[in-house]
Formats: structure tokens, C-alpha cells, sequence
């Protein structure tokens, strides 16, 4: 064999012998507690939504349903929390009253978590229908503005230049359009979604608290919207933000 094919072959078996990305170099990696599904929002959807960005970003990921498993000792295990659930339980049947199933230990366990150095990336309802005046909804930086049925809307990149909306433009998804209450500035808007008819609402934003960080997506009820490239490339940046990976 001549010299100038070996040099070829090493360059080229040396190549496809290193790692592909530095998220595969190291065993150490940040761990995430995911809470999904509720009455309107299958968790078998959500589950197979969110596994594929955490997957692709080498990120562990335990996910729950029962919300009681959401405690200070719970999150103690975790560098990121996920939510993408609304604040209702049943506890006589559909149809009858609901109840707002978040304490104010679970609320103040969140609050400590992401002030600690944790990061949360909320999703979609997870704005939608908590305890009123406390700590959850101090931390988040919006509220519940209820939503028509679903339809396609745009979500727009309001702010280009944050690592959150790296690589994202404007897409065109079915789904619901929430119309968010948002109480943050505009530096911290990320996202917003416009409909046809020019409705438009905040569909996504940042914040730091203490050590921690927080970023709020609005899209999900439909596994359309969750699976889109878009969606997929956002929830795989906003969790390196969060976890300041890169």
C-alpha cells in the first residue's frame, strides 16, 4: 500500500473514529424530572414528544404522572425540571368540581429549586389553572388567558440573537394558541404566536431566578405541534440553556 493512501485511510478511519459530538464525551451527564399528562393531554404523546430532543441531547430524562412525586426531595435528584400539565385534578370524576392539586410546599420546592441553580423549562398549559398568588406563578412571569380550539397559527422568533431560538424560524403549526397573560419585559420574549385572524399572544420567554433559569414554550397539545422540527430544536436548546451546556 502507498504512502499517500495511508495517509488517506488514517484521516479518513481516524475521522469517523472520534465522537460525534461532545455530548457523547462524558458519562457525567445533568439529569431531568419530567411531570406530564393530565385529563386533555395524553402522556403516551408527550412522553414520545419529549424523548426525542433529550435523547438527541444525551440528557436522562425520569418522567411521572403522579403529581404528589413532585417534592423538594424529588427534585433533589435533578438539574432540570419539565412540565407539561395543567394545575387540575378529579378527584370525584370528570365532570365534577376539579382541584387545584399544587401545594405551597410543592410551589416553594420549585421556587428553591430553580433559585438553587436548577433549570425549568415549562410547556405548553403547564401556565394554565394553578394556585392563584403564589410562588409558581411569581416564577413563571405570565398566566393562564385560555385558548380558542385548535387551528394553525404561526409562532414567530420574536428575539433572534438568545441561544433558546438558535437555528429556529418562524413555522406554522397546528395546534391551540394560548393566550398567555405575560408580565415580563420585552427583553425577555422569545416567541409569539399570530394567528390568521391577528390574534396574537407571548409564546415563549426566559428568566433568571437567583442561580437558576426558567423558559416558558406555549406549543404542544397536539403531537404535530410537540414533534415539529421547530419545537424539537427549541426544547433541545432551551435544555442546554437551562443547564448551561452550551
Amino acid at each position: 500500500m502507498n504512502r499517500s493512501l495511508c495517509v488517506f485511510l488514517f484521516l479518513v478511519l481516524g475521522a469517523h473514529a472520534q465522537p460525534t459530538s461532545s455530548v457523547y464525551s462524558t458519562a457525567n451527564r445533568p439529569r431531568a424530572l419530567a411531570l406530564i399528562g393530565d385529563r386533555y393531554h395524553s402522556p403516551v404523546y408527550i412522553r414520545d414528544g419529549l424523548i426525542q430532543a433529550f435523547v438527541r441531547e444525551n440528557i436522562p430524562v425520569t418522567f411521572i404522572e403522579e403529581v404528589s412525586q413532585l417534592s423538594a426531595a424529588s427534585l433533589g435528584d435533578y438539574q432540570l425540571l419539565v412540565i407539561l400539565r395543567d394545575g387540575m385534578n378529579w378527584p370525584q370524576g370528570y365532570g365534577k368540581p376539579h382541584v387545584k392539586w399544587m401545594t405551597d410546599e410543592q410551589q416553594k420546592a420549585i421556587w428553591d429549586f430553580v433559585e438553587r441553580g436548577g433549570g425549568f423549562l415549562a410547556l405548553h398549559n403547564s401556565q394554565g389553572l394553578y394556585p392563584p398568588g403564589g410562588l409558581y406563578y411569581k416564577l413563571f412571569g405570565g398566566d393562564y388567558g385560555g385558548h380558542p380550539e385548535p387551528y394553525v397559527f404561526t409562532i414567530r422568533v420574536e428575539n433572534r440573537d438568545h441561544p433558546v431560538t438558535a437555528g429556529i424560524e418562524d413555522f406554522e403549526i397546528f395546534d391551540e394558541q394560548h393566550m398567555v397573560k405575560y408580565y415580563l419585559d420585552r427583553e425577555h420574549l422569545l416567541l409569539r404566536s399570530m394567528a390568521r385572524n391577528n390574534a396574537a399572544a407571548a409564546a415563549g420567554w426566559w428568566r433568571e431566578l437567583g442561580q437558576g433559569r426558567f423558559v416558558y414554550l406555549s406549543p404542544g397539545h397536539t403531537p404535530e405541534a410537540l414533534n415539529h422540527p421547530m419545537m424539537q430544536r427549541l426544547i433541545r436548546n432551551s435544555a442546554n440553556w437551562l443547564l448551561r451546556l452550551k
